[in-house]
């Protein structure tokens, strides 16, 4: 379970929580108090209607079972539109860099990725604060080519829960048909990575986050890693219905309005935002 707290209007404490069990957030929503707005992110389980929810969403995400092994890993890729593409990525290696969570890395995601998600629209674009709270509490890994950073995933990684859940993914594949063609391979090689990176430490799911259904072409890129649809569930959980029904308003008013704020409270329109880029 991941907790991200912070204070609204010197009063409210507000809290995202990420991947707690089941038995957790219902303990959780019982213990809120009048002063508190919680927002609960991947429980895998219907609640029921627990005590101070203010709203429940069912949202659907793509996992990725590690625990069977790379090998069937593997052989769960589609051959073409995935194995294929890695094979072509690996004979890019020798001109082929990756970092994480380094400073240039930071920098070189922050202006890749919000230039895509300009160039894209509409996606959430993302903040150097919010970047650095991810980062600290998962990995960011940036793929450079030539030494050119071209494609960067910011995943938040649970050891607790054994999850690498992917939040944010951006490329330069909207800039040109060369950059379209390099990112195809190497942002699909970057995913592997990932997997074989967290396999080795003992994660037993990666997560590769949000769809609207099964046929929207991010969904389709999704299950070609060899993902499986999962349903979670998503609660706003308060000890005041009206402070959190006032507070929620506030709060997407305000994203509406200001295309430069990260929008990491609101899963379902985070689900284009990790696509083939």
């Amino acid at each position: 379970m991941m907790i991200f707290e912070r204070r609204v209007g010197g009063l409210i404490r507000y809290r995202k929580i990420f991947f707690p069990t089941s038995e957790a957030a219902l303990q959780i929503s019982r213990s809120v108090l009048l002063t508190e707005v919680v927002r609960l992110f991947g429980v895998f389980g219907d609640l029921g209607v627990p005590p101070n929810v203010v709203r429940h969403r069912q949202l659907l995400t793509v996992w990725v079972d590690l625990s069977v092994g790379l090998d069937r890993v593997w052989g769960g890729m589609k051959r073409k539109s995935c194995r294929y593409e890695i094979h072509r990525a690996e004979k890019m290696l020798s001109r082929v860099t990756i970092e994480i969570n380094s400073p240039k890395a930071m920098k070189d995601f922050l202006s890749v990725y919000n230039h895509f998600a300009e160039t894209k629209g509409p996606v959430p674009r993302l903040s150097a604060p919010k970047l650095s709270q991810y980062s600290a509490n998962g990995e960011l890994l940036m793929a450079y080519l030539d030494d050119r950073p071209l494609c960067g995933h910011l995943l938040l990684c649970d050891r607790s829960a054994g999850i690498a859940r992917l939040l944010y993914s951006g490329s330069r594949r909207l800039e040109s048909a060369e950059d379209a063609a390099a990112c195809g391979a190497l942002n699909r090689y970057l995913h592997w990575y990932e997997m074989q990176r967290y396999h080795a430490q003992g994660f037993v799911t990666y997560d590769l986050g949000g769809i609207r259904t099964q046929l929207h072409p991010t969904a389709q890129f999704k299950l070609s890693l060899g993902g499986t649809i999962v349903t979670e569930h998503t609660y706003l959980l308060s000890g005041s219905r009206q402070i959190a029904k006032l507070g929620n308003f506030l709060y997407e008013k305000f994203l509406e309005e200001s295309p430069n704020v990260s929008k990491v409270d609101f899963p379902n329109r985070l689900m284009d935002a990790n696509g083939p880029g």
